[in-house]
């Protein structure tokens, strides 16, 4: 499938700015199932200063703000050949180690609710794949999508308590509920070609696992399926913070309006 795609991210801010950064998060990986034939990022407000790998070996851009800007626009667009693969990525990543992703971070360690939901696949006669979809279903079924009801930094036993979130906080109690289980397991951000959709409010959030004998597989519990030649992985991570398209910080102002639109389309 050939994807275009255009993202806009537009920040403004109540004073002029004396100081700011930002590690951008926004060049797709080029790997078997995803090929970038054209790529540009714009940023007006700031400057590119470097690119650099980070320990998820995701590319980074940093980004120096200009002194005295009140608005701050980041613009994307290219376009990207994908091909299905049921959601099967191998071994994509070999300088990262599957191990890394056993572990938990603060918003993904489970509690007393997340532990409780996941008691009934301790010990399972399941198969690692059988189980991964259904505890995804099971999510699915448990948990409300609801644009709002949570934050970047809602916990996953915090979402799943609440039973509403994002893409963002399905795959936070995902991933929380298969490390739990044992799992090495990353979020994914990146963008989905959605049917009938011209325009969007945000990237999107997924989760892999690493099965034995399969490598990664990939998991869109937000929307109940795996992700095809619809999807183009931007990064990956332990959590959003890892992966988030865009973070930064900036002193002397506060960010009082941000507007997204991404478009993909075929």
């Amino acid at each position: 499938m050939k994807l275009n795609i255009k993202h806009v991210s537009k920040y403004k801010f109540s004073n002029n700015l004396t100081y700011g950064v930002q590690r951008l998060r926004l060049n797709p990986q080029n790997n078997k199932i995803q090929n970038i034939k054209t790529w540009n990022i714009n940023i007006e407000g700031g400057i590119k200063q470097f690119e650099y790998l980070d320990h998820h070996q995701n590319i980074c851009t940093f980004v120096t703000l200009s002194n005295d800007s009140k608005e701050i626009v980041i613009s994307v667009d290219g376009q990207i050949n994908t091909i299905e693969n049921n959601g099967m990525l191998g071994n994509d990543k070999p300088k990262t180690k599957p191990w890394m992703y056993n572990m938990y971070t603060p918003i993904t360690k489970p509690g007393y609710y997340l532990k409780s939901f996941c008691k009934k696949w301790e010990n399972s006669s399941y198969s690692e794949l059988d189980i991964c979809h259904l505890i995804a279903e099971e999510i699915k079924k448990l948990v409300k999508f609801r644009k709002g009801s949570t934050s970047a930094y809602t916990s996953a036993e915090e979402s799943f308590k609440k039973k509403k979130g994002v893409c963002q906080d399905f795959a936070h109690i995902f991933i929380s509920c298969l490390r739990y289980l044992g799992f090495s397991v990353r979020y994914v951000s990146g963008y989905l070609k959605i049917e009938g959709v011209n325009e969007q409010d945000a990237t999107h959030a997924w989760a892999d696992v690493f099965i034995k004998d399969l490598g990664w597989v990939g998991f869109d519990v937000a929307n109940g399926i795996s992700p095809d030649e619809r999807y183009v992985v931007l990064a990956n991570g332990f959590d959003f913070f890892d992966a988030s398209p865009i973070h930064g910080l900036h002193l002397d102002s506060q960010n009082i309006k941000l507007d997204v639109s991404v478009c993909v389309q075929q």
